[in-house]
């Protein structure tokens, strides 16, 4: 009955733990279940310690008494080498503070020590070669661990939680760490990759708040996920050129990270090089990369500038997602997409050059950029996004090219700067709200085109592209009437308040009647003195009217 137990224990975890871990996790512990049922109903008991014997006649340790507070594990039992520690052997023996294991050990199951709070220190025989699935988590208390040269993995969640855990020795044997490997281990400060390793998980340093720097060896190509996820004292890591892939949410919440380079002479911590000289605070990223995945600079304040070489093709999801001192980014031509939320609540970006590359400006790509005082869209776009550029308070005018058929919703929301922005005959769509609180835009574009329809629809103003803007005909109708009369005192109120006049130069000029470089009240009476003349049937001209 105890051993069913453990295997129930043991499969129930590992189905908790799959959305979290993956599938091909659980199939290891259902493996190591599978193990425990070759061991025969042979059972015992050896002091405070329960055991089975396995089919090769050698003893497994399967439990212990859950109030020990000190174990020493012989190297025999009965004339039989004790060869393994099954799983759950010692889960949550939370008085255990101290266990010494024989050398004929090679063998740490799943979850072997899981819970045990109040252990210190253990050492691991040389013949063990794996640390097994969350074989420690949750020991808060442990301070240090050898990890014998015999190792050549750790496996997910192996120090899960370790929190006193300050220094960890990773022999040369050592070729994977997998996923969540050292997560939370939050008094760790300092953690040296060896070169023998070639495969680091997700999230394998996710949470380590005191961690400050770290070397990612020659043999690391690909970084998982969120492996650095809310490491916020990480100040300095050292990428090699071999790295060709880092994935989603990398450096997410780390704040202080600056330096991502490698071979590098003048190493950047902090925005200050080693050898004294002051710089921006920039991130080199090797030509070995191809994709910057999303989330990889998520929420690093401190990046103000990011090179990127020309063998990067695609920009993932938010990957410099509220990088708040990032001041300009140019993209090389390489690139062809750009993912949602890219550079969202960047709000020191002040310069950006997209490429013609770029096909679509993807959903909240640059929401937010309250810095970005202009933007050139590129010909090759035929999409604007969602929320693309809304709340872009800087942006003062815009021009849509003509390759462009579809404005998204709330594409320019917010943009309470906007004045002007120049849609072509291409666009046949344009979303909801897309122009919400630019309470002074004119929508330039074709008179019979989707934009004039639009902007009568939703009271913005238009201004034809093609008209022509005579003395006293502001809204290029070729007929000054009292449509132009209005538009000249509006013009003037809004002026005298401290607001925009809402008229382009080209209206501002044509408002100027009198040609003194300036549009007031004498302008705006010779208007409606004009409009009476000809409204009373007189064929007047403006000279004559000027001369009054």
């Amino acid at each position: 009955m105890r051993l069913w137990k453990k295997v129930l224990a043991a499969v129930t975890a590992g189905v908790l733990c799959v959305g979290s871990v993956g599938v091909t996790d659980l199939q290891g512990v259902l493996e190591s279940a599978g193990t425990m049922l070759t061991a025969s109903a042979e059972e015992g008991t050896y002091g405070n310690l329960s055991y089975g014997v396995t089919n090769a006649g050698e003893i497994e340790i399967t439990g212990c008494d859950m109030g020990v507070t000190s174990v020493e594990i012989p190297a025999e039992i009965d004339g039989k080498p004790v060869t393994s520690i099954g799983n759950n052997a010692f889960r949550d023996c939370i008085s255990l503070t101290e266990i010494k294991m024989p050398d004929s050990v090679t063998n740490i199951g799943d979850y072997a020590f899981y819970g045990c709070t109040s252990l210190t220190g253990i050492t691991i025989p040389d013949g063990v070669t794996s640390v097994g699935f969350q074989t420690f988590s949750g020991c808060i208390s442990l301070k240090e661990i050898a990890i014998p040269d015999s190792v050549t993995s750790i496996q997910n969640n192996a120090f899960y939680g370790c929190a006193s855990l300050t220094e960890v020795v990773i022999p040369n044997s050592v070729t994977r760490i997998y996923s969540g490997a050292f997560y939370k281990c939050t008094s760790l400060i300092e953690m040296t990759i060896p070169d023998s390793v070639t495969y680091i998980g997700e999230c394998a340093f996710c949470g380590c708040t005191n961690l400050k720097k770290i070397v990612v060896p020659d043999s690391i190509t690909s970084i998982g996920g969120s492996t650095f996820y809310g490491c916020t004292s990480l100040t300095e890591i050292i990428i090699p050129d071999g790295v060709t892939n880092i994935e989603g949410f990398v450096f997410t919440n780390t704040p202080w990270l600056i330096a991502k380079q490698e071979e590098n002479p003048l190493v950047i911590i902090n925005g200050t090089l080693i050898d004294g000289t002051t710089c921006t605070g920039s991130v080199t990223i090797p030509d070995s990369v191809t994709s910057i995945a999303g989330g990889a600079f998520d929420s690093c304040t401190g990046l103000t500038a990011i090179t990127i070489p020309e063998s990067v093709t695609s920009i993932g999801d938010s990957a410099c997602y509220r990088c708040t001192g990032l001041t300009e980014i140019a993209i090389p031509e390489s690139v062809t997409s750009i993912g949602n939320y890219a550079f969202d609540s960047c709000t020191n970006l002040t310069k950006i050059t997209i490429p013609d590359s770029i096909t679509s400006i993807s959903d909240y790509a640059f929401r937010g950029c309250t810095g970005l005082k202009t933007i050139t869209i590129p010909e090759s776009v035929t999409i604007v996004g969602e929320n693309a550029f809304s709340s872009c308070t800087g942006l003062t005018e815009i021009t849509i090219p003509d390759s462009v058929t579809s404005i998204g919703d709330h594409a320019f929301d917010g943009c309470t700067g906007l004045k002007t922005i120049t849609i072509p005959e291409s666009v046949t769509s344009i979303g909801n709200g897309t122009f919400d609180t630019c309470n002074n835009l004119i929508i330039r574009g074709y008179t019979g085109s989707f934009a004039e329809t639009y902007a009568r629809e939703h009271n913005i103003r238009f201004a034809d592209v093609n008209a022509t803007y005579t003395c006293g005909d502001l809204d290029g109708s070729d007929n000054i009437d009292s449509t132009d009369i209005f538009y000249t005192m509006l013009y003037i109120a809004n002026v005298a308040v401290g607001n925009d006049g809402g008229l382009t130069p080209e209206q501002i000029a044509a408002a100027d009647v009198d040609g003194n470089g300036t549009v007031d009240s004498t302008d705006s009476f010779y208007i409606m003195y004009y409009v009476a003349l000809r409204g009373a049937g007189y064929d007047t001209s403006w000279e004559e009217v000027l001369a009054k």
